[in-house]
């Protein structure tokens, strides 16, 4: 799958973790996400704890199979931020591997 924006073209190393939410939330809230990548950079800072705690909460609910329903429980903004902090986790992640 290939979203493209125009914020950020996605890249062949990054499809995968794209396809896999698009999967699980939707292509609506990803591309939604990917529209606010911007504004997920300038907050991801002062609401790193708050992200990291939704985050990890997004995360066990995944293993029970209630990640959608989890993440649409939660204000919009705080789903976009989410969502794009899943992208950018996995792309350090396998930049870090390739490096």
């Amino acid at each position: 799958m290939n979203i493209n924006n125009g914020v950020k073209a996605v890249t062949a190393r990054d499809s995968l973790v794209i396809d896999i939410l698009c999967s699980e939330f939707g292509v609506g809230a990803v591309d939604q996400a990917m529209r606010h990548i911007d504004s997920y950079k300038i907050h991801r800072t002062e609401k790193s704890s708050i992200i990291q705690e939704h985050f990890n909460r997004l995360c066990y609910e995944w293993q029970i199979g209630n990640a959608k329903g989890y993440l649409e429980s939660l204000a919009t903004d705080l789903q976009h931020y989410i969502i794009c902090h899943l992208m950018e986790d996995y792309i350090n992640d396998k930049t870090r591997k390739e490096a």
